[in-house]
């Protein structure tokens, strides 16, 4: 009985040494290719937009103060005609097109001189907008605030 043991333990010794020898043989012989990690400055290639962001161009038609959407009062809005999407991130509820005529909210950041606002975007002024949506609490309904602007001569 002692024999059958031996030849078992014999057995399990050459297999194991084998796949170690295969191993090392791996390891010298070839090397795994590498896999490079992305980078962040590999994203700002991508034109990834935030979710419920829009970027667009659009054409002033009015900025107003002290306007109440959605149950909440805004400080500054401006009416726009759109002229075009640049940009569109996921999650868009009230998709905005081409031709329409919208309001958005400035945020209190950029409203703080309702006077000099009103001068800087002046009727017929076209500029590049950055807009996140807000639904209101009737979903049908939504807010658009404006995180950026840009004029464009």
């Amino acid at each position: 009985m002692h024999n059958g043991y031996i030849l078992i333990f014999i057995g399990l010794f050459s297999c194991k040494s084998n796949s170690v020898a295969k191993e090392k043989e791996t390891e010298k012989g070839q090397q795994k290719p590498k896999v490079e990690k992305p980078k962040f400055s590999d994203l700002k290639h991508h034109n990834t937009l935030d979710p419920n962001t829009v970027h667009l161009v659009a054409v002033i038609q009015d900025v107003n103060r002290n306007i109440s959407i959605c149950g909440q009062k805004y400080n500054a809005v401006t009416t726009v005609k759109v002229k075009s999407i640049t940009g569109l991130g996921s999650s868009i509820v009230n998709m905005i097109s081409a031709g329409q005529e919208i309001t958005f909210a400035f945020m209190k950041s950029h409203s703080k001189d309702f006077d000099a606002l009103k001068q800087k975007l002046a009727k017929d002024q076209k500029v590049s907008f950055k807009v996140r949506e807000g639904l209101c609490f009737d979903s049908a309904k939504t807010v658009y605030e404006i995180i950026t602007f840009e004029i464009i001569n």
